[in-house]
């Protein structure tokens, strides 16, 4: 038996702590704010039909509202709808932390200031849009 001290060595650079790739962090946030958003549509259906609140053709034709003290409001009484909805504002803000995450990364783990910048115009832009255009 061969100590493992005498192992050779594997060919390439020297092993050393990984830092987080920015792919590995966008497909997990990405996965992570799709089936959560998911999973709270889905609960506030299931509340909804449940509690005989919400019919399919409620869903089908009510606007989604966009005032967040009234979509609190909702929430708190146990509104279906409500619940849908904040499952569908955690789909749309998704992809804004999925680039607010690529941002820190450029920053923190790779020290690319520039793609950090671009990064942070690209942030901007993105709840610019979202927040201007209704």
């Amino acid at each position: 038996m061969r100590d493992s001290v005498d192992a050779p060595m594997p060919p390439g650079p020297p092993l050393r702590h990984e830092a987080i790739s920015i792919e590995a962090a966008s497909s997990w946030v990405l996965r992570v704010g799709v089936v959560t958003s998911v999973v709270v549509m889905l609960a506030g259906l299931v509340i909804g039909l449940v509690r005989n609140t919400v019919s399919v053709y409620e869903i089908e034709h009510r606007a989604f509202g966009d005032h967040p003290t009234a979509l609190w409001r909702g929430v708190t009484s146990g509104s279906g709808f409500a619940i849908m909805e904040v499952g569908l504002f955690l789909l749309v803000l998704t992809p804004i932390v999925r680039v607010a995450t690529a941002m820190l990364l450029f920053a923190i783990e790779d020290r690319d200031w520039i793609y950090t910048v671009v990064t942070f115009f690209v942030l901007v832009m993105t709840l610019a849009a979202l927040l201007l255009l209704r």
